[in-house]
């Protein structure tokens, strides 16, 4: 049976009540907390402002009253706005209008983006993470790298993260095969671990320059995500308390047991809620509410 979340209509009012009391006697929000927001790893920024049908949604309205708000935005995902797709569909829809596009390698390596990360957010107080899909792997590592002032971390839908799915997905002959039909017979080099800046370099060129730039947006797109998930072995066990939700649809015998190990690992730290949800970003549907109220009874037993 799937743990469902339990509190979408019976969260006890008074919790909730009494935290707004607390904000409001504090100028608004709690001037000891702050939200540090993990977009989908291909995402803009703006996915955390509207849905994909550009509906405003009012999941940052509601955490800036419990606190400060960092929303990343990293260089790496701005090359997607060259895109001219007309119908856009997932990280595709959600682009910036940033101008520098340009990134190297080491940007999406775990180490060199939780320092970035840490740049950015005030030492002093307390922090609630949030990853969106794939965004949760970068959040998993900078929670455990920096724990002291965790509270928590929110993955809002977990991703698999080990080395036979990398393998599976990057190491195939699908995906050998893809490359090529961009590349031609000189794929090799864009094979995740032969990659370099120069490789990088030439797709962005390419993209900024060619009106066919639809392919080489989706392979690099492809190869940001490969190299983040070529990670897999950093983060072996959670150190922080984390709250994940899961998508029961695609959850199979394996990847239940995958979680449970995870779990066993990080000493019973990680709460799992199976879901089932047709939203594209859970802060887009309707669990939305469920995931803030449930965030507010954790800083309220936090203080």
């Amino acid at each position: 049976m799937y743990a469902q979340s339990h509190m979408d209509n019976n969260y006890p009012k008074y919790k909730i009540n009494y935290l707004k009391l607390k904000t409001k006697q504090n100028g608004g929000h709690s001037n000891k907390m702050q939200f540090i927001l993990f977009g989908d790893v291909m995402t803009g920024d703006s996915v955390w402002i509207h849905n994909n049908k550009n509906n405003i949604i009012d999941f940052i309205k509601k955490l800036k009253k419990l606190g400060d708000v960092i929303i990343l935005k990293p260089n790496y995902i701005n090359f997607m706005q060259f895109n001219d797709i007309k119908i856009k569909k997932g990280n595709w829809f959600y682009t910036t209008q940033y101008k520098t596009i340009d990134f190297k390698i080491k940007d999406l390596h775990f180490e060199i983006y939780s320092a970035w990360v840490y740049d950015q957010i005030d030492k002093n107080k307390k922090y609630i993470a949030i990853g969106l899909d794939q965004g949760c792997h970068f959040a998993k590592y900078f929670c455990n790298d920096h724990p002291d002032n965790c509270i928590a971390l929110y993955v809002l839908i977990d991703r698999n993260f080990t080395k036979k799915s990398y393998e599976k997905t990057f190491h195939s002959e699908t995906n050998y095969e893809f490359i090529k039909n961009i590349v031609g017979d000189d794929y090799k080099k864009y094979i995740i671990e032969n990659l370099t800046n120069n490789v990088i370099k030439e797709l962005l060129d390419k993209i900024k320059e060619s009106k066919d730039n639809e392919k080489y947006i989706e392979l690099l797109n492809g190869l940001c995500k490969g190299i983040i998930r070529s990670q897999y072995d950093k983060i072996p066990k959670m150190n922080v308390k984390t709250i994940i939700y899961s998508d029961s649809k695609t959850l199979t015998p394996e990847k239940l047991q995958e979680n449970i190990n995870f779990n066993d690992k990080s000493d019973d730290k990680i709460i799992y809620y199976y879901v089932v949800d047709d939203s594209e970003y859970l802060i887009h549907g309707k669990y939305a509410n469920e995931i803030y109220n449930n965030i507010c009874g954790l800083i309220k037993n936090t203080n």
